[in-house]
């Protein structure tokens, strides 16, 4: 139970850091380059949202690897159980912050089924990138140099590719989104199914 906790707990805290990193370099892009990034650069997806995906999906996996994998010694379904929840945790607390930055999204009731949607897609988006990772990591399907760039290869692209879509803001990439993260947990579960056999 003490486990549970605090991987919840992490996952808040990962969140809350990302946030504060990617504020911390928005401070260092204002005081070098001389370019002030605002709420607005989230909605075009420049050198920025690209860094703001590295820094979650980096927070992620030295959080699944460190510490779930390393420390807390865990495998197979308890690490990609670990993960799982790690990313929900991590998604709903990006979504409260959200919601609370934004007076607009403040009245849920109000919101068009396309918001929801997309407020909805945060939390999913976190979680299968997060299993993903544990994945990945629980399989040792990577080795070799460069394993953590190989890992996180995927993650970030996927991120990314959800980020473009959900820009795009139309009914059509709504189904496209669906079909991302379809693919995401789905790949996933193939990597989870071999390492049973692999390992039975």
């Amino acid at each position: 139970m003490k486990k549970i906790i605090l991987i919840i707990s992490l996952g808040i805290f990962a969140a809350l850091f990302a946030v504060f990193a990617e504020q911390l370099l928005a401070v260092l892009v204002s005081i070098f380059w001389k370019k002030e990034i605002i709420f607005d650069y989230y909605g075009h997806l420049g050198i920025f949202l690209i860094a703001a995906t590295l820094i979650e999906e980096g927070l992620k996996y030295s959080a699944i690897y460190f510490l779930f994998k390393e420390k807390f010694d865990l495998e197979r379904a308890r690490l990609w159980a670990a993960s799982l929840t790690f990313g929900l945790f991590f998604g709903l607390t990006e979504l409260l912050l959200i919601i609370i930055s934004n007076e607009k999204l403040a009245d849920l009731s109000a919101l068009s089924p396309e918001v929801i949607f997309s407020l909805a897609t945060i939390i999913l988006i976190q979680a299968l990138n997060a299993l993903l990772i544990g994945a990945f990591l629980a399989s040792r399907f990577f080795s070799g140099k460069f394993i953590v760039l190989k890992i996180l290869f995927f993650p970030v692209l996927i991120h990314l590719l959800y980020n473009f879509l959900i820009i795009q803001k139309s009914n059509f990439t709504n189904w496209l989104v669906g079909i991302v993260l379809g693919i995401t947990l789905i790949t996933s579960l193939v990597i989870i199914a071999f390492n049973f056999r692999e390992l039975d």
